[in-house]
């Protein structure tokens, strides 16, 4: 079996027409962190961590150096209304921004924020909020606009308050603990009343928050799509959750119909826009009339409809599928530095008291091959925090930091006494909702190659693959599971460090749990006492660069952070990953936001550029 792998992978480049049938690679990554909470913001579909190229494998391209070329409003005059024509891949779970993250459409549409962030432009922009200051490193004063009000079927389109947006951010804790939220701690652990923050409301247009703990990265984090401003009187009438209530916010738009094959969404008739432009956003209502985002499962349909002018999203695509599309006149590929991260999350139950079993697995795996067969020869090294910032650690460390080495990894093996801790080999978790899983295959067939362990692949469903990847600690079917995110893209330690920090993915995804996580105490000590020490270690440095605003001393503190992940391999094993990202529009629309940012509603993307536009 290994023998015919490699003679059909490992000998030469994957063909090109085995990569456009097969341009899914990582997109079941890209659903494991949606269903496991990835937090945010870039999950159109099972097809959006595409591996694709990079013009230097060596070093990550600077965002300056790659970036993407938009069109902008100074081409033609601006064409007012029209209807954005989406599509995806599934109805939603939920429709609670506080609970669920796996599509960020009507987050994005029906729902105000305080504010979104540019990675791009490195700066933020004010939604619901005209301004802000910190006058220390746990307060923050935010300003509304006059004049916000709920649509007609929240609160009955009252005027929304500072009140509000504290009721909407003070719900995290119990979505958590009791609704099984997928919205990631990281993103708002730093303001969770649990944990000692608490917000001032002195006027309807003033809201304080003072933070449970000082972090960098609050201002990004606000970006998130799950920090919707929500009615209160929508939440009390749903028995305190959202998760059947359609339009509960402010947002640009609002539910127009919701079935099994679409969801439209209209203009709301309370929205005033905004007291200015800023950034992507209007003075006045947003340019298109309408939504209107069709269901479909079948990735060669979505793509299909996008050359007949029927859909203006596919999402993003390798570089074989953008040079196909490219020759199309609906189409339109927007390209620039990604800024992706994958992993291969150990569950750390059965991983945590084997140091010398984790770094056998590590020495296992043929880095380069993974770069050769699954990115097509050009990717780079991936790390804990996302290529595009400036604290990642360089190529040339981090592959001194992470080698391949057969022989030394089997000894380590015998060593460790593996074949007696996994008498039966390891399992993974392979999906049967997309087009290509060569990027689990190669992890499989490399770890029986190199290691002589075999793997087997469980496969599952999208119904039950959240299910499997977030079991709980102890009960875990799986040994290691590859995934891949681009959640939070716009600051550094989110973008990837939120699976391998227990307050993050960490605890619920990877199993490492430390005494005081605040799911805890849902699991016997004995299990706890497994990851407690690795857990406190990685979360205190964690916390330690979350709380750091000098640059130049967060950066040091991230670069150490990273090392030590490498070296303790646990529990997560960063891959190899795209260092180029392409993404295929409609050739129809204007002011499209460019590459990272497009995809991403932290980010300021596509599903919430209000200067965007449909050329008649």
């Amino acid at each position: 079996m290994a023998e015919e792998y490699w003679g059909k992978y490992w000998r030469r480049r994957v063909s090109r027409r085995r990569v456009l049938a097969g341009g899914a690679a990582l997109g079941a990554g890209a659903a494991a962190l949606a269903a496991v909470g990835c937090g945010d913001d870039d999950d159109d579909d099972v097809a959006d961590d595409t591996p694709v190229a990079t013009a230097a494998p060596e070093e990550t391209a600077a965002p300056e150096e790659t970036a993407a070329a938009a069109p902008t409003e100074a081409a033609d005059a601006i064409t007012r209304g029209g209807t954005f024509l989406h599509q995806k891949a599934a109805q939603n779970t939920s429709l609670d921004p506080s609970v669920t993250v796996t599509d960020p459409l009507w987050t994005a549409l029906t729902y105000n924020h305080l504010l979104g962030y540019s990675l791009i432009e490195e700066e933020a922009w004010g939604d619901a909020a005209t301004g802000w200051e910190q006058p220390d490193a746990t307060t923050f004063v935010f300003s509304l606009e006059d004049g916000l009000k709920f649509n007609p079927e929240a609160a009955g389109g009252r005027a929304m308050t500072s009140e509000d947006v504290a009721f909407s951010y003070s719900r995290f804790p119990t979505s958590l603990s009791e609704l099984g939220s997928e919205v990631n701690q990281l993103q708002w652990g730093w303001m969770g009343v649990d944990r000692g923050a608490s917000f001032d409301t002195p006027d309807a247009q003033t809201l304080g928050i003072n933070l449970a703990f000082p972090w960098a990265s609050a201002v990004p984090s606000l970006g998130s799509s799950a920090m919707a401003i929500v009615a209160r009187e929508s939440v009390e009438a749903g028995g305190g959750h959202l998760k059947d209530t359609p339009n509960a916010g402010g947002g640009a738009y609002m539910f127009d119909t919701i079935d099994e094959t679409a969801n439209t969404y209209k203009r709301n008739p309370n929205y005033a826009g905004h007291s200015s432009d800023r950034g992507r956003f209007t003075a006045d209502v947003p340019y298109i009339d309408r939504w209107e985002d069709t269901i479909i499962a079948d990735l060669v349909a979505q793509e299909t409809r996008l050359i007949a002018g029927d859909a203006y999203v596919l999402g993003a695509v390798d570089k074989f599928k953008a040079e196909e599309l490219s020759g199309e006149a609906t189409v339109e590929i927007y390209e620039g530095p990604a800024n992706d991260h994958a992993i291969m999350e150990l569950d750390g139950f059965k991983w945590a008291p084997h140091p010398l079993l984790r770094e056998a697995l590590s020495l296992a795996i043929d880095w380069d091959g993974y770069i050769d067969v699954v990115l097509d020869g050009e990717g780079i090294r991936g790390a804990p925090v996302g290529p595009a910032f400036s604290q990642v650690l360089p190529q040339e460390e981090i592959r001194q930091l992470q080698q391949f080495d057969p022989e030394r990894a089997r000894q380590l093996w015998e060593q460790g006494g593996g074949n007696e801790v996994f008498p039966d080999g390891l399992v993974t978790v392979i999906p049967t909702f997309v087009v290509s899983t060569r990027h689990i295959e190669f992890i499989a067939q490399s770890i029986e190659e190199n290691l002589g362990v075999p793997t087997r692949q469980e496969p599952a469903d999208l119904a039950n693959y959240v299910a499997l990847a977030t079991a709980p600690a102890g009960q875990k079917i799986w040994h290691y599971f590859i995934a891949g995110e681009n959640s939070l893209s716009t600051i550094p330690d989110y973008n990837a460090l939120t699976h391998y920090v227990p307050n993050g993915y960490g605890a619920i995804f990877g199993g490492v749990y430390t005494f005081d996580h605040p799911l805890s105490a849902a699991y016997p000590e004995e299990i706890i006492a497994v990851t407690n020490d690795i857990g406190v270690e990685l979360q205190s440095r964690y916390d330690m660069q979350g709380a750091a605003f000098d640059p130049e001393e967060r950066k040091a503190i991230l670069q150490d952070l990273q090392r030590y992940i490498f070296t303790n391999f646990c529990c997560v094993l960063p891959l190899p990953v795209q260092s180029i990202q392409r993404y295929a529009m409609g050739a129809n629309l204007r002011n499209v936001p460019g590459v990272p940012d497009i995809q991403n509603n932290a980010s300021m993307g596509y599903r919430r550029a209000q200067n965007m536009w449909i050329d008649a």
